[in-house]
């Protein structure tokens, strides 16, 4: 049994802590709100008051938050007061460069850190069917591998520190594009008074099949059960596609690479996550393209 401090405990965070601690963990949660907290302490979560309430005898520290900065600041206010030598493990999406710094910053401290963002999103969560993209030591890795395995159901180490990132970044452009096109697709679909039904059994095994088509048609009623199925309530939401884009946009940048899909992409769920359905799923880009 491991003793883990779980910071971030929302949507993704929460699910994710309640899964380690039904695998026998001895998990201390944090989060700015104490609801989340007290709600899982029914679950056997011990609940942390400070951050600095997890500088001593943690074998593993995990961080589930919204972005970069944030992470950046949690890690700093506990690697002020570390007392032992856990390993942290960042599942939130950030940008790369910035987990690379993360990386150097503890390695400062002769902690290790592990990028390790997560695919799946809420139901995957709420599953332990999550995808872990994990970066860094690769010993390091071997060694935190079943506790992801308790989080998720399949565990990829990518490279050196900050692949995980990059990878998460390139699977969720593509899945973007990938939305957009099944969107587009199924708006000429209707305007040309086709039975959208039909047009599934078609799709889903001729060469226009894919993830968003066979898991997340954004249908109601039509394919595996799916956002559409209940008014687009979010598994992962048009805001964090979005920022994800954006993330994916700035690598991009770094590494000099041509993503014209990727820039396409990006306008349409910025506008999206400005709108009224910003906190619709990220297939309700299907409400957009019309």
């Amino acid at each position: 049994m491991k003793k883990i401090g779980f910071v971030g405990l929302g949507n993704m965070g929460f699910k994710m802590a309640s899964n380690l601690l039904e695998n026998g963990h001895k998990v201390f949660g944090y989060d700015i709100d104490e609801k989340l907290t007290d709600d899982l302490g029914e679950k056997g979560l011990i609940k942390v008051k400070t951050l600095e309430d997890f500088s001593n005898n943690m074998d593993i520290i995990i961080t589930m938050l919204p972005d970069g900065n944030i992470v950046e600041d949690v890690l700093k206010a506990i690697l002020q007061v570390i007392k032992n030598n856990p390993i942290l493990i960042d599942c939130s999406t950030i940008d790369v460069n910035k987990s690379k710094s993360l990386y150097n910053l503890c390695l400062a401290k002769s902690i290790n850190f592990l990028d390790a963002p997560v695919s799946g999103g809420t139901k995957g969560a709420e599953q332990s069917t999550l995808t872990f993209m994990v970066g860094g030591n690769i010993e390091i890795y071997k060694q935190i591998i079943p506790v992801l395995k308790a989080m998720g159901s399949k565990i990829v180490y990518c490279g050196e520190s900050g692949s995980g990132q990059a990878t998460k970044l390139c699977n969720n452009m593509l899945l973007a594009i990938t939305m957009i096109g099944v969107s587009e697709s199924l708006s000429l679909a209707k305007n040309l008074n086709l039975n959208l039904n039909t047009l599934f059994d078609v799709l889903s095994t001729a060469t226009g099949s894919c993830w968003a088509i066979n898991n997340y048609y954004p249908v109601k009623d039509i394919g595996p059960a799916s956002p559409a199925d209940n008014d687009f309530e979010p598994g992962f939401s048009a805001s964090l596609m979005s920022k994800d884009l954006k993330l994916a946009l700035n690598a991009a940048r770094d590494s000099k690479t041509s993503t014209k899909l990727g820039e396409m992409a990006e306008k349409l769920y910025s506008k999206m996550a400005n709108g009224e359905n910003k906190n619709k799923d990220f297939s309700a880009i299907i409400k957009e393209a019309k």
